[in-house]
């Protein structure tokens, strides 16, 4: 199953950035999350924070397994957010109403 993991800087936000090593720890941490097959895409997002698509059987393993990140855990980031998501069905084959209604009896 896929979902959105959207992790931000901690509000208020920190006075320090993370050191080079404390960077690195992370980096390192999502670089064996995607070998895994946990991470499939990761973006830093504009405001600061980063935006992931993870693979998991279920949210709360993910949430724990982000929730472990170095920055998180020092307090830099806030724990994530983790969204399911759902197929988008729009680009299958187009269905009429009557189609639906009938399929409704």
């Amino acid at each position: 199953m896929q979902f959105l993991v959207l992790v931000s800087i901690a509000v208020p936000a920190p006075q320090h950035a993370p050191t080079r090593d404390e960077r690195e720890a992370e980096s390192e941490v999502i670089r064996h999350l995607y070998v895994a097959g946990v991470v499939r895409q990761i973006w830093l997002r504009g405001d600061g924070g980063a935006c992931i698509i993870a693979e998991s059987d279920d949210a709360e393993t993910l949430r724990t397994k982000f929730s472990n990140l170095p920055l998180v855990q020092s307090g830099f980031l806030q724990p994530p957010k983790v969204i399911a998501l759902k197929p988008y069905a729009g680009f299958g084959p187009a269905v009429s109403n009557s189609e639906i209604q009938g399929s409704r009896s």
